[in-house]
């Protein structure tokens, strides 16, 4: 992992657009994981000024999405498919064809899990996986523990993490998500992972200690060959 230390978060969302700018020159149909979240937002916002400037740039470019948060419905403003519809699928003008997504909604979520895996094993490996940090250390909804599953998953979620929406812990069973396992991200040929926004601190000293614990998974990103792991020097 590389770490990369920029002034605040406008240089942050500029120099990540301008590397998977590049990247998407070089492959215009690539893999495209992508997060939500206030820390990818305004990366978002800078790959839609370049898609204004050049209309095929992101023409040809597959998308997946990360992880959904469970209880809420797709359509639900807190949504990550709203997030994404909103900062980057509209904006990029990435058509359904190109966009691979999963519903929580659903009474058999193994059988959901199990079709985004296959999805994955056979268009994979992703060419890009933007991570954000969780305030725990998560990286998607992959949370600390005595272990960390391999496979897109059903997981249960931390109070650290549905703290997001109250709405998300009102439901008949733990609050959980759907999300890409470690096997996922770590087979990512390039992860782009923003290290931004409140409460970073502890979690971010943890991965600076280089120890690779299941307590704290983004520690797990020493172990790949190319992470830009850019970190908002305001938010640290």
């Amino acid at each position: 992992m590389k770490i990369i230390p920029v002034k605040n978060y406008a240089e942050l969302s500029e120099i990540a657009s301008a590397s998977i700018v590049q990247s998407v020159k070089e492959k215009p149909d690539l893999l495209f994981c992508a997060a939500t979240g206030g820390s990818p937002t305004g990366m978002y916002a800078h790959m839609h000024q370049a898609h204004t400037v050049d209309r095929n740039l992101f023409s040809a470019m597959r998308t997946i999405k990360m992880d959904e948060w469970g209880i809420i419905p797709s359509e639900h403003p807190d949504s990550c498919e709203s997030y994404l519809k909103k900062h980057l699928l509209g904006p990029l003008d990435i058509s359904e064809d190109r966009y691979f997504s999963f519903d929580t909604n659903l009474k058999d979520y193994q059988a959901e899990c199990d079709r985004v895996q296959a999805y994955l094993d056979e268009e994979g490996p992703m060419d890009i996986c933007i991570l954000g940090l969780g305030k725990n250390g998560h990286i998607a909804f992959n949370e600390p523990g005595d272990y960390l599953q391999a496979p897109f998953h059903k997981a249960i979620l931390a109070e650290s993490t549905i703290q997001h929406d109250p709405a998300l812990s009102q439901g008949a069973e733990p609050a959980f998500g759907l999300c890409v396992g470690m096997e996922g991200i770590l087979q990512s040929k390039k992860i782009i992972f923003l290290i931004t926004g409140k409460g970073k601190q502890e979690a971010y000293r943890t991965i600076m200690e280089k120890k690779i614990t299941t307590n704290c998974p983004a520690t797990f990103l020493w172990m790949h060959p190319n992470v830009a792991c850019y970190v908002d020097q305001e938010a640290i």
